[in-house]
């Protein structure tokens, strides 16, 4: 009696760990540069409601990256062989200053070309030959994210430069920070993703904060001018802008991924991405949109083959 008492302890066991094995499958663990997360969370959110047997959690974000089954790649960088990432959106970035800051008024009597841009936002000692320093960009108090920023690496890679060759004050922590010095400072000048510079609920410019005039197409500045988000997504979905950096961002994730992770994936590329514009951010192109799908569909027609 007290070996089969033994048995049926060992049966119950085994048991219980196979079903707790067949729950974590479910799990997608995901991490993600913060000003992605409110469009992230709702496409967490609305694909539990067709699939609510998948748990998709957020890791903390000290865990490993190899512990994380999604990662929020937000810039270009170098993959490792075993990863791959699949492309959901794009931000876009502009320029901004406070709008009690002491040299709008000059800035707003030119229209900022690439060089000004730079002379504006660089150090002097990476301008190109033909680009002098100016008594305003002395004045101009520049403030911007540290190494990792995603705002900070794509404006400087945009521009061909590092982000050590951007001047000024650099700001640790989240990037909408960068929103409240140049509100305070009068002097203060910087650049951040349309989530930030927009409110997305009135769909309109934040109140304190002022667009730099950018030197563009009448009808482009015409859309920035009107201050309203949908108007500029608008724009930069059909018309690529020069002085605009338009960056993609997508999701990094491991060859060897459960098939759970590639199901989510599928979803956010074949519904998730009508929810890119109430959160301020740009659907992927047609082309690039169009591989995706194609890249999700054949990393699955592989999976599904190594398992028969």
């Amino acid at each position: 009696m007290k070996n089969f008492r033994i048995q049926l302890l060992i049966v119950a066991l085994v048991a219980t760990a196979s079903l707790h094995a067949q729950k974590n499958t479910s799990d997608i663990y995901i991490k993600g540069a913060k000003f992605t997360t409110p469009l992230v969370q709702k496409w967490i959110t609305e694909y539990k409601k067709v699939n609510p047997q998948v748990q998709i959690k957020w890791a903390d974000k000290n865990a490993d990256n190899d512990a994380v089954d999604l990662n929020v790649q937000v810039y270009n960088d170098s993959l490792q062989s075993d990863k791959q990432v699949i492309y959901v959106g794009r931000y876009a970035l502009l320029p901004v200053a406070g709008k009690n800051n002491s040299c709008l008024a000059e800035l707003n009597k030119r229209n900022l070309s690439k060089k000004k841009l730079k002379e504006l936002f660089f150090r002097e000692d990476v301008y190109e030959d033909d680009v002098k320093d100016s008594k305003l960009a002395n004045k101009a108090t520049v403030y911007s994210g540290n190494s990792k920023s995603a705002a900070t690496v794509t404006f400087a890679t945009y521009f061909g430069h590092n982000t050590a060759d951007i001047k000024g004050k650099k700001i640790s922590g989240d990037d909408l920070f960068l929103i409240n010095a140049v509100e305070k400072d009068q002097t203060g000048i910087t650049f951040n993703t349309l989530n930030y510079l927009f409110n997305t609920d009135t769909r309109k410019l934040k109140d304190n904060i002022a667009l730099l005039p950018l030197d563009m197409k009448k009808e482009q500045r015409k859309v920035l001018a009107s201050e309203n988000i949908d108007e500029v997504i608008a724009l930069l979905e059909n018309q690529s802008v020069d002085l605009i950096p338009v960056q993609n961002f997508g999701f990094l994730y491991s060859s060897t991924v459960n098939p759970e992770v590639q199901k989510f994936i599928s979803w956010v590329l074949n519904n998730g991405l009508t929810h890119n514009h109430s959160y301020g951010f740009l659907k992927p192109t047609e082309d690039v949109l169009a591989s995706q799908r194609k890249q999700i569909e054949d990393n699955h027609y592989l999976s599904s083959a190594k398992t028969k």
